[in-house]
């Protein structure tokens, strides 16, 4: 199925626009499971319904409005051509506000990946005069974008033919890690040492993270298919490892049990 867009606008480059559209980067995997009547094993309707007079409401019965509580029971009311007119500009525009080394930003600001390509012929020449420059300074962009009712921080970067965009947390949405720190105890030399030597052993030059599936899903596929042919499946025993206080034999029977052939 062709990728649709969620958002449609232009990047401003200086003076230089840049029509785009956003798409999202990722697919969320899974098995999804409907929720049923235990008794008649029926799919259970979830209805939204008025708390006052008890009537069914929704979208599309047309009778669904949002609104901002601004006192106990006390509502503004927003239609949709509210939040199309909230006066900010990059409802429609995607305002760069600085251009920095990418490993500068905290690593606790990414939230979701979406793709910006160039929304028809005529912006191409202006997207790709901007992927380039930014490949060439080896800078990404911080930039700010508004879409779903939220003006959004984010960052963009080259990543291939189009635009990498990374939806970032504001900081004061950021909870500092002081809040699960603990004191940690001082390891000797001879430890930090073997702890080095029992990471490279795990060290690889490039990663492909394509090797790697998700191994539950797999399972619990087993599992249903097991169900539906009346079959049971042995639960694989969880395996005990118990805490050690003595690092450097843990260490040493970690490093003689490595994989053969690995330096």
């Amino acid at each position: 199925m062709a990728a649709r867009s969620i958002w449609k606008g232009s990047v401003g480059f200086g003076l230089v626009n840049v029509p785009c559209k956003l798409y999202s980067a990722t697919d969320e995997k899974g098995i999804h499971f409907n929720q049923l009547h235990k008794g008649c094993k029926a799919r259970i309707n979830l209805v939204k319904r008025c708390s006052a007079c008890g009537e069914e409401v929704s979208e599309k019965l047309g009778n669904l409005i949002k609104g901002f509580e601004v006192n106990k029971g006390e509502y503004v009311l927003m239609e949709e051509a509210d939040f199309l007119n909230v006066p900010v500009k990059t409802l429609k525009g995607v305002e760069i506000l600085a251009f920095v080394d990418a490993g500068k930003v905290d690593p606790r600001h990414f939230e979701k990946s979406y793709f910006l390509a160039p929304e028809d012929k005529l912006g191409t020449k202006a997207f790709s005069l901007l992927l380039q420059a930014m490949e060439k300074v080896g800078k990404v962009g911080i930039v700010k974008l508004t879409y779903r009712e939220r003006e959004h921080l984010a960052m963009i970067r080259p990543f291939g033919k189009v635009l990498l965009l990374q939806t970032l947390f504001y900081t004061d949405e950021l909870r500092p890690s002081s809040e699960v720190e603990v004191a940690l105890p001082q390891v000797s030399d001879k430890e930090l040492a073997m702890g080095i030597m029992l990471l490279r052993t795990l060290e690889v030059g490039d990663i492909d993270l394509s090797q790697y599936k998700d191994g539950y899903e797999e399972a619990l596929r087993a599992v249903i298919q097991a169900k539906l042919e009346g079959k049971t499946i042995q639960s694989v025993p969880e395996e005990q490892k118990p805490a050690t206080d003595d690092l450097i034999a843990a260490l040493m029977a970690s490093l003689n049990q490595k994989p053969a052939g690995v330096a």
